[in-house]
């Protein structure tokens, strides 16, 4: 399942407490938060870092918690839940790793156990 810009902000703002699950979130927050996923994607995509593999508007479901994740972590100061600095890089690279985890195509080099019928 894909996921659009629009439903990242919505899900984004609900776990901020912003917006509740039964209202639809303010035009404005909507945007800051669009915006700011289209810088993270921007600057992801053109690093070469080949961790973003979608196009910016079709967000793949399986990575759609770890984006939501990371743009809670970027836009919670704009909406009032400040966080330490030492602590936001902390779980920014938590995050950045589970992206990279996703995206990873290298073996483990761990044994495969055989099974013989």
């Amino acid at each position: 399942m894909l996921y659009t810009p629009t439903q990242l902000a919505d899900a984004v703002l609900r776990e901020l407490g912003v917006a509740d699950a039964s209202e639809t979130p303010d035009t404005a927050d909507r945007t800051y938060v669009t915006d700011t996923y289209a810088a993270w994607w921007e600057e992801k995509a053109s690093h070469g870092n080949e961790v973003v593999y979608w196009e910016a508007d079709d967000i793949p479901g399986p990575v759609f918690l770890i984006v939501r994740d990371m743009m809670v972590l970027e836009c919670a100061g704009a909406f009032g839940q400040r966080l330490d600095p030492a602590d936001k890089e902390a779980r920014k690279l938590v995050i950045e790793r589970r992206l990279r985890k996703h995206v990873a195509v290298q073996s483990s080099n761990l044994p495969t156990p055989a099974s013989y019928f």
